[in-house]
């Protein structure tokens, strides 16, 4: 059956208006072409798209990994070379500077608990060796180890970085420490 002549001219002029309506969002042009998400036969050319972003790369781009951190105690300077880029890593940044109260556990660790928010999304775990910095979820404290005998790998722990001033580390117990990035 054929629709007639008035109602297939208007099913066509709704569809074309309707294909009309989107609004370009402002940092493309009307002829820049559009990706839509989800289509695999068509990427973007990174060097070609335009942006709204400043020209400096932004923290998540350059990364954290080689950031320089002090932990200072009076004359003790532990100094912490961030190693790992995830979200633990990140949290901890984002809580600098502070000033923590370093103990003593177990022998092998000196730890202390800053009362910013952790982020463990994505935290993979750790099998410690002496002079790592690191965050444990249950307790979601600060530590180094500076003593990992008979210590193995435990979910429980996510890398931050590490440091070879070991014998500093002992040092921290019971000080108050200043924890900034330097620079």
């Amino acid at each position: 059956m054929r629709l007639p002549t008035t109602a297939t001219g208007a099913a066509i002029a709704l569809a074309l208006a309707l294909a009309g309506c989107g609004t370009a969002p402002s940092d493309e042009s009307p002829t820049s072409p559009r990706i839509r998400a989800g289509s695999p036969s068509q990427s973007a050319d990174p060097s070609t798209a335009p942006s709204s972003r400043p020209a400096e790369a932004t923290s998540s781009e350059r990364g954290v990994v080689g950031t320089v951190v002090h932990f200072t105690a009076g004359e003790v300077v532990v100094e912490v070379v961030i190693d790992e880029d995830n979200p633990t890593t990140r949290s901890f940044l984002a809580m600098l500077p502070m000033t923590l109260e370093f103990s003593d556990f177990g022998g092998k660790e000196k730890v202390a608990t800053p009362t910013g928010k952790w982020d463990f999304t994505d935290a993979e775990g750790l099998d410690p060796e002496a002079g790592d910095l690191f965050s444990y979820m249950p307790w979601g404290n600060l530590g180094f180890f500076y003593n990992t005998e008979g210590n193995t790998f435990s979910n429980d722990l996510t890398k931050i970085g590490e440091t070879k001033d070991i014998d500093r580390i002992e040092r921290l117990d019971g000080q108050r420490v200043t924890i900034a990035v330097a620079g």
